[in-house]
């Protein structure tokens, strides 16, 4: 967390700018991409090793230290603790120390994988910038496609005010690593402005909100285009995006779930999506957002199955203080088999809260009209409620969402009316490869009101859902995903009682 106080001062550098630019660099640099945070140790590793790594992710840093001791007493050769040892001393702000440690581990062995990169981070948190361009010179001369040492070495040169210098290791850095793009963009914006280059400060920040307007850094540019004489106001700002997207899905039991359809054969099917939008901020706080989605499923041995969807939507929203709310309405309407199949209206009103800078909470409520054009006896209203809580870790990389629902279904045919209860937990976190892991577990339970004739009982649905998906972007608006879901469904109407497994392919677009 020193790196808040290191740029801190560095944004002092402007008084014009310093005193808007203070007030937020504390959640600018929240958002830095870094993966240096969170660690895990391999699987052969000791246990005072294992214990040292899961202290030092929970930030008790004596008891990791204690524990890295232990195994170096026994083994002062051990470069794994004496490295985790450094990092420990390094976030623990024991900077002098981490940098004897790092020096050790390269003593012992030169090769040793980020050693040197972190060795120059020490430096650099100490402000002892001379030593730590020499350290990211030497990483950079091994690994020249080092995006991290890339970025710090900017952050030195802008330390050391060399703000011209600073420009192309952040051009080099959101170059080989799309992620930190809009924080390496907000550091040119800087240099120039240090620099008294005014529009290109101006371009570059106008670049950041290009991309996507609401992060904490799109926050920040905004704030400093306020200062610089940019335009940020609601008659200019405008952004708009369109996506494509195509994937390849093989399921071995197709199921239609609004009609309790399940097929019991597996088939596979080519999906498109295809969706534009746009927002307009109509003030500093509040904004509108307008957009159209389009999908489409083929099935190749059953096309009864074939499903399409028009969804178009819009929201209005408002920030205040750590608080934020949203209106949305949302119009569906889907064709099954080439023929008209539902028509939906939804009402959501959402708000939301940051209690910390690390948690986010949300409640929302929801209403749903449905109207089923081939079957009225399942017309009816859904009203829904939900709390989800998210918790952010590795400096914002990753997240885990807990969720609870509970939804109440009212029909025209009244064997259909439901109460249900659901459950969500989602952890998604970066892997090696520049590769995204999402994996997520649903557990959903519908008790029916009333008895369902064919079963001559009241009937129940038990259902468990696991996802786990792998993304990675190969350019900087493309994706590529592989993803496997397994559904568990538990009824007591045989039909929907079913086990289905789905292995999916895509290939998504954003502009």
């Amino acid at each position: 967390m020193v790196i808040y106080e290191q740029w801190g001062r560095i944004l002092f550098f402007t008084p014009k700018l310093s005193l808007i630019v203070q007030k937020y660099f504390y959640f600018l640099f929240l958002s830095l991409f870094l993966c240096l945070n969170s660690v895990q140790a391999q699987e052969d590793s000791s246990p005072s090793l294992t214990r040292g790594l899961q202290f030092y992710n929970e930030e008790k840093f004596d008891q990791a230290l204690n524990q890295f001791s232990l195994l170096l007493e026994k083994d002062p050769s051990n470069l794994e603790a004496l490295y985790f040892k450094g990092l420990t001393f390094s976030k623990a702000e024991k900077l002098d120390e981490a940098v004897v440690t790092f020096k050790k581990v390269l003593e012992l062995n030169p090769e040793y994988q980020g050693a040197r990169l972190q060795l120059g981070i020490a430096y650099f948190k100490r402000n002892s910038n001379e030593e730590a361009v020499k350290e990211f010179k030497k990483a950079l001369e091994k690994d020249d496609q080092n995006a991290t040492a890339h970025l710090y070495m900017g952050f030195t040169q802008q330390q050391m005010e060399k703000f011209e210098d600073s420009l192309i290791h952040f051009q080099i850095a959101m170059s080989l690593d799309p992620s930190l793009s809009q924080i390496a963009l907000f550091q040119i914006g800087l240099a120039f402005s240090e620099m008294d280059e005014k529009e290109e400060a101006k371009l570059a920040m106008e670049m950041i909100l290009e991309e996507d307007s609401g992060t904490e850094t799109a926050k920040q540019a905004k704030l400093m285009l306020d200062q610089l004489g940019g335009k940020t106001s609601a008659d200019s700002e405008k952004s708009w995006w369109v996506t494509a997207g195509m994937s390849w899905q093989y399921d071995d039991n197709v199921t239609i779930e609004e009609q309790d359809n399940v097929s019991q054969e597996g088939d596979m099917s080519l999906n498109y999506d295809f969706g534009l939008g746009a927002s307009y901020a109509l003030t500093e706080d509040t904004g509108l957002q307008l957009g159209y989605d389009f999908s489409q499923s083929i099935w190749d041995k059953a096309p009864a199955f074939d499903y399409q969807s028009h969804y178009f939507s819009s929201s209005a929203s408002y920030l205040f203080g750590d608080w934020d709310a949203d209106l949305s309405y949302g119009f569906n309407y889907s064709l099954l088999d080439r023929k008209d199949f539902m028509a939906t209206h939804s009402i959501t009103p959402r708000l939301g809260f940051v209690p910390k800078p690390n948690l986010y909470t949300s409640a929302s409520y929801s209403f749903n009209r449905k109207n089923f054009l081939a079957d009225n006896s399942r017309d009816g209203d859904n009203h829904s409620w939900s709390l989800s809580q998210f918790m952010f870790f590795m400096e914002n990389q990753a997240y885990v969402l807990l969720s609870y629902g509970l939804d109440l279904e009212d029909t025209q045919d009244s064997q259909f009316d439901y109460l249900g209860h659901s459950a969500l937990a989602v952890i998604n976190l970066p892997v090696p490869l520049k590769v995204t892991a999402n994996l997520s577990y649903n557990y959903n339970f519908q008790d029916y009101k009333n008895i369902t004739e064919s079963i001559g009982e009241e009937r129940f649905d038990a259902k468990h859902t696991v996802q786990f998906k792998l993304s990675r972007y190969i350019l900087d608006s493309l994706e590529v995903s592989i993803g496997y879901t397994r559904v568990m469904s538990n009824s007591n109407l045989e039909s929907v009682d079913f086990i289905q497994n789905v292995a999916l392919v895509g290939l998504n677009y954003r502009m």
